[in-house]
């Protein structure tokens, strides 16, 4: 019993001890406001130097930390004051946009001209962006053009190129159907193979987009894919109108590489690509998502 209390008595000593500690974990000190001046210098010149290109002011907004973002422009007003940050300037557009800039790779008159585009770029992007995280679309090339001042709209592959080159927008990404369409996404909300999908689904073909979605499958995982995934509103494939399409898929020759497999017992539908795909295996890997998934959990 005496040796029972001694453990309990050098338990609670190490719990005591222990919850005495001090924490270990510290927090990560805010940078000063030297630190986040420097910090803003050095995007916008990295920006001009590197891109000859302007940065939005949200660029250098988002470098302040929250706790500081009342005191923006007294930080700003402290930059144009001081002698090493001369060369740092800002210029507000007709709408309101700011942008900033340095001299040393950029020069005012370029400036004005500049800003203008960076402003269409900063207008796509939200377009873009908010149709792949919003309404989970594609955006159409097309769609972009009255975004760009009109004088500059001969140059809108080179101001989309620009902007994939650019670290700020870089996430604006291109997609191009099989029928020459092209379309943008942003990957920070959608994946480069859901676009591609979406991409394919414009086309208006669904057997030609049923046959790359299977052959994918039996490529990448591999894995058959059971017809009833072609009912998720993405495909835009009536379900009334599914099998008829199947079965046109499965007649044309240019797909003569995938085949229909049923399971036995559910009546499960699949397709594969035997490219990719032995039929035996198909057939065993089909068994396994119909019933042997269910049996083995």
């Amino acid at each position: 019993m005496e040796k029972e209390d001694q453990k309990t008595d050098a338990a609670e000593k190490v719990r005591l001890e222990y919850g005495n500690e001090p924490s270990t974990v510290e927090k990560t000190a805010e940078p000063t406001i030297e630190e986040i001046q420097a910090k803003i210098a050095e995007t916008v010149r990295t920006a001009a130097g590197e891109h000859s290109a302007m940065t939005p002011a949200a660029s250098v907004f988002a470098l302040v930390p929250k706790s500081r973002q009342e005191t923006i422009t007294a930080l700003l007003d402290e930059m144009a004051a001081d002698e090493r940050y001369a060369d740092i300037k800002a210029l507000t557009t007709d709408s309101g946009k700011v942008f900033f800039f340095s001299t040393t790779y950029i020069q005012a008159d370029e400036a004005v001209a500049k800003s203008r585009i960076e402003e269409a770029k900063v207008k796509i992007a939200e377009k873009v962006r908010a149709d792949s995280q919003d309404r989970v679309k594609l955006t159409p090339a097309g769609d972009l053009q009255e975004l760009i001042p009109e004088t500059e709209r001969y140059r809108i592959a080179a101001i989309l190129k620009e902007m994939q080159e650019n670290p700020a927008t870089a996430d604006i990404k291109m997609v191009t159907a099989s029928n020459g369409h092209v379309f943008f996404y942003s990957d920070w909300h959608m994946s480069n193979y859901y676009a591609l999908v979406l991409s394919r689904v414009t086309v208006k073909d669904p057997c030609a987009t049923i046959a790359a979605m299977v052959r994918d499958e039996s490529r990448v995982y591999p894995r058959p894919t059971c017809v009833q995934f072609f009912m998720e509103d993405l495909f835009e494939i009536p379900p009334c109108d599914l099998k008829a399409i199947v079965d046109e898929t499965l007649k044309k020759p240019e797909y003569g590489d995938i085949k229909m497999l049923v399971h036995p017992t559910t009546g499960g539908v699949y397709l594969y690509s035997n490219r990719y795909l032995k039929d035996h295996m198909a057939a065993v890997l089909m068994d396994w998502q119909e019933v042997g998934r269910e049996a083995n959990p």
